[in-house]
This record gives structure tokens, C-alpha cells and sequence, in this order.
């Protein structure tokens, strides 16, 4: 019996602590599906903070992705900054036992009005600025439906909440002065049908969000990897430039060796020199006073072989003006480049159906054009380098008929020093003036055909690299705008 009446006075308390008046929807009295109201409000408050917690963290520099990322966030946090105070007001509505009603409600109404505000047109010009950025017009499409559909939800919650202000009133007028509201009355007034609507309203509302969320989020996601792709497209430029510095240094090494075999073929093969052909009987020629005829012909035969030196101030001067011809390959590339890196960007930041499916499948495309450019340019490089090999062929053919104008020199010098009369001797030095005079002048036309020869074709091969180069970023030019053709088409059709 003691333990009967001792269970009997716990149950009596939990009742009691049941039946507490709770502060319900602005009346103190006990609304039926109350707790569920703020349950539904705190879960809505904790959906619609999500939206503002969309981040990214861009070092591209890209500037797109930058004024894009700003916007997604404004958007973001503005759905924060009005509809998280209609959360709370509905949370707290459904403990308000304040008997404010027209007050309670009222701060209510204009809660989802101002909301319902930024939906209809409250981000018009942020909205746009994403489409003019972008380029595109499905983000906004996105926001647009999103938008769209939270509308209706909040249609559909004004009207619930004016459903359970007029309820509440009528309750508040029925009870008098009674205070709290005796049950019979709320039920009475308030149906369940009333609270559930409200309910429903928020839970709708609640759904609608994470759309929202979404599009800012995924967008932000794309932005992100848009910015990795720019990076890593800004690094592989950097890293070819420095492949086409190492190109064109070994090919300006190259150039030394194909100088120096040059002139050394010419030197090798023009004979010997003609002051060390006459070194044995020099003073013997010398002796004769009539030798001086000829004396300042074989001085000139003999300089006239000495301007293969040229050779080497040629090929310096190809050497000193290969940088030159892409003066700043990193400017060359980013032209070249550029157009199909803003479409390749704009597919993926589109947040389209085949964005994630076009960006695979044409940034690598992007990427790759620039090794793809340094190839072509190795094959210039090596093309040049295999035609100028053969100058040195054609030098040596020349020294060959040079060295024919000094083989019998020495032979017929000799002959001029056996004859004993010296006056005879004399008419033999002054007998091969005329000869030798157009000897020295073929010799110094060989040479000159000679440095005109590798001067031409130095600045043939040079002219030639250049074209060869930069028809080269033409070519990448000319894929890079197909890539952005097809790229651009993708998006709209899809996997062809």
C-alpha cells in the first residue's frame, strides 16, 4: 500500500510538470504541436546558416574567379542576414507567452516579406554580375529555380503563421481575462490542422534551402578548381620557358661549333699560308731589287686569306640575336593561350550538366599545347642546326679552289731564283706581276663569295628559325581557338 501511494505521488508530479502552463505562439497556454514548431525552426535556422558558410581560397590571381567568388558569398551571407532572424522568430514563437500578438506576429510577417524581397529581386544586380562574369547563364538559372521554389514555400508560410495569428486571437478573445488559457479553449480555437500547416510551411521552407546552398557551394567548389588548373597551366609555362632558354642556349652553343668548323675547314683546306710558302727563300727574293714588283701583289695575296676571320664575327652576331626572336615567351604563350584558357574556365565555372564531363576532357588539351609548342620549337632548332652543317661543305669546296691559286707559288719563285743574272731574274719576278695580281684578286673574290656566303646563309638560317618559331605559335594558336570551338560546344551538347 505504502509503495501504491508512493508511485501514485510521482505519477501525480510528472502530471502536474505536464500539465505546466508553457508560453505557446504569443498566449499563455498550452499549444499542441508547439515543441515540434521549434524543433522545425531550429533545424530551418541551422540550414540557413549553411548557406553562409560557403569559402574559397583563390591565389591564382585570376580575376574572374575573384569578383565570381565575391559575389557566391554575398549571396551567401545576405540569405544569412534575413532569413536567420526569421528562424529565430519562429523558434521563439512557439514558447512566446507574451500575449503580444499583433506585435509577435507582426515582426514575423515582415521577417518573411523582407525575405521573400531579396528572393523576388532583392539580388537582381549581384545575379547579374555573376552572369556577366561567368559568361554563362546557368548559374543564374539555378538561382533563378532556387529562388523560385523557396518563394512558393514562403507563400505558403505567410499563410499558415496569419492562419495560426487569427486562431490565436480567437483563443486569447474566448478565454477572457482567463490567464492561462484553460486547454478546452485552445483546442477549441487553435486545431491541430492550424499548428501542422505551420509546421509543414517550415519544414517546406527548410527543404528549399540547401538548393541555395548548393549552387553557392558547388560554384565556389568549381572556382576552386578552376583556380588549381590556372595555377598549374601558370607553372608549366614557367617551366617550358625555361625548356626553350635551355633550346636555344644549346643551339647558340651549337652555333660556336658549327663557326669554328667552319673556318677550320677553310683555313685547313685554302693551303698554307703565303708567308710560310716564301719563309725558305724570303731573303733570297729580297735580295733582288726587281722583286719589289711583286712584292706588294704577294703581300695582298697573302693578306686576302686571312679574312676568314669574318666567319666567326657572323656567327657571333646569329649567336647574339637568336634571344631576340621570342623576346618574352611567356607573353608569346599567355596570347596564344589565353582564349581557350577564359572558355575551358567559363565551362567548368558554369556549373552547367556538362561542365565536370567538357572541362576534363579539354583542360588537359589547354595544358598540353604548351609542351607541345616547345617541341615544335626543338624541331626548329635541329632543322636550322642540320642545314648549317652542311655551310661548312660548301666553305671547304671554295678553300679547295683558293689553295689552287698558291700551290705553285713557291715552284715558280724558284724559278725565277735559279736564273743567275740578276736583271734576268728581275724580268722573271716582274713577268708574274700580271699573273699573280689576278690571282690575289681571285683569291680575295673566292673570300668574299666566301663571307658573303656564310653571312647570307647565317641570316637565312636565322630568318628562317624565326618563321619556323613563330609559325609554331601560330599553330598553337590556331588549336587553342578550336579547343575553345569545341569546348564551348560541349557544354551545350554534351559527350559527342
Amino acid at each position: 500500500m505504502r509503495a501504491f501511494c508512493f508511485a501514485l505521488t510521482i505519477l501525480c508530479a510528472v502530471q502536474s510538470i505536464l500539465a505546466y502552463p508553457r508560453p505557446d505562439f504569443a498566449i499563455n497556454g498550452v499549444v499542441s504541436g508547439s515543441a515540434t514548431v521549434k524543433t522545425a525552426a531550429i533545424d530551418l535556422g541551422v540550414d540557413i546558416a549553411d548557406a553562409g558558410k560557403g569559402t574559397v581560397n583563390l591565389t591564382s590571381g585570376y580575376t574572374v574567379l575573384s569578383n565570381l567568388s565575391t559575389s557566391l558569398q554575398f549571396i551567401g551571407d545576405e540569405i544569412v542576414r534575413v532569413a536567420a532572424p526569421l528562424a529565430s522568430q519562429l523558434k521563439n514563437l512557439s514558447t512566446d507567452n507574451s500575449n503580444q500578438i499583433e506585435t509577435t506576429y507582426a515582426a514575423i510577417n515582415a521577417s518573411i516579406i523582407q525575405f521573400d524581397a531579396l528572393m523576388s529581386g532583392g539580388l537582381n544586380t549581384t545575379i547579374a554580375n555573376i552572369n556577366n562574369t561567368a559568361g554563362t547563364g546557368y548559374i543564374v538559372k539555378q538561382f533563378a529555380d532556387a529562388f523560385k521554389n523557396t518563394k512558393l514555400t514562403l507563400s505558403e508560410l505567410i499563410k499558415a503563421v496569419d492562419q495560426l495569428k487569427s486562431d490565436v486571437g480567437k483563443a486569447r478573445k474566448a478565454a477572457g481575462t482567463t490567464n492561462p488559457i484553460p486547454s478546452a479553449i485552445i483546442r477549441a480555437n487553435i486545431p491541430a490542422k492550424t499548428v501542422n500547416n505551420v509546421i509543414t510551411a517550415i519544414r517546406n521552407l527548410r527543404a528549399r534551402i540547401p538548393l541555395i546552398t548548393y549552387v553557392i557551394d558547388s560554384s565556389l567548389d568549381n572556382l576552386h578548381l578552376v583556380d588549381l588548373f590556372v595555377i598549374a597551366l601558370k607553372d608549366e609555362v614557367v617551366r617550358s620557358v625555361g625548356l626553350y632558354q635551355t633550346s636555344y642556349q644549346a643551339f647558340q652553343a651549337n652555333l660556336v661549333v658549327e663557326s669554328d668548323i667552319v673556318y677550320t675547314q677553310f683555313v685547313t683546306h685554302d693551303g698554307p699560308t703565303v708567308s710560310s710558302i716564301i719563309a725558305p727563300i724570303k731573303n733570297d727574293l729580297n735580295r733582288n731589287i726587281y722583286y719589289g714588283s711583286l712584292f706588294p701583289v704577294i703581300n695582298r695575296l697573302g693578306n686576302a686569306k686571312f679574312s676568314a676571320y669574318y666567319f666567326n664575327f657572323t656567327f657571333n652576331n646569329y649567336k647574339q640575336n637568336v634571344p631576340s626572336l621570342i623576346a618574352n615567351l611567356t607573353n608569346s604563350l599567355s596570347s596564344s593561350l589565353c582564349n581557350s584558357l577564359k572558355t575551358v574556365s567559363k565551362v567548368q565555372i558554369a556549373n552547367a550538366g556538362y561542365s565536370d564531363f567538357c572541362f576534363s576532357k579539354y583542360s588537359p588539351r589547354v595544358f598540353s599545347q604548351v609542351q607541345l609548342t616547345i617541341d615544335a620549337f626543338d624541331v626548329c632548332f635541329e632543322k636550322e642546326l642540320a642545314r648549317l652543317m652542311n655551310l661548312s661543305l660548301v666553305v671547304q669546296r671554295i678553300a679547295t679552289q683558293i689553295s689552287y691559286n698558291t700551290a705553285d707559288l713557291f715552284s715558280n719563285l724558284q724559278v725565277c731564283l735559279a736564273i743567275v743574272d740578276p736583271i734576268a731574274e728581275g724580268a722573271c719576278y716582274t713577268k708574274l706581276v700580271p699573273y699573280y695580281t689576278v690571282l690575289a684578286t681571285k683569291v680575295t673574290a673566292h673570300l668574299t663569295t666566301a663571307i658573303k656566303l656564310v653571312d647570307a646563309e647565317t641570316k637565312a638560317s636565322y630568318n628562317r628559325l624565326g618563321a619556323c618559331l613563330y609559325s609554331s605559335l601560330s599553330v598553337t594558336t590556331a588549336s587553342a581557338t578550336d579547343i575553345s570551338n569545341e569546348a564551348a560546344t560541349c557544354l551545350d551538347v554534351g559527350p559527342q
